[in-house]
């Protein structure tokens, strides 16, 4: 599931590609966030940096997980394209 994790080089800093893996791990699996990688974010961040990512991440996450639930679309007076289309897949 991480195997294209971001890197460090010549587009992103150490703490940069350390923040964008934190957002992917939270999105897609947090029981990925092991001892190991909250150390590594610890010598990047504060602990103060470290929880606002992780509220920052939680919030957004939970809007999406809403939005995609309900198939919340743009009014069509609104700036932003309508028509959203979500997939659905039957768990049964």
């Amino acid at each position: 599931m991480f195997e294209h994790q971001p890197q460090p080089g010549d587009m992103l800093t150490e703490r940069e590609a350390l923040a964008v893996s934190l957002a992917e791990r939270i999105a897609l699996d947090p029981h990925t966030i092991t001892d190991e990688f909250f150390e590594s974010l610890k010598d990047q961040f504060t602990d103060d940096e470290i929880v606002e990512m992780v509220f920052a991440c939680s919030i957004f996450n939970w809007g999406n997980k809403f939005n995609i639930t309900m198939n919340l679309d743009s009014s069509p007076d609104s700036a932003y394209p309508t028509g959203m289309e979500y997939r659905q897949e039957d768990l049964g």
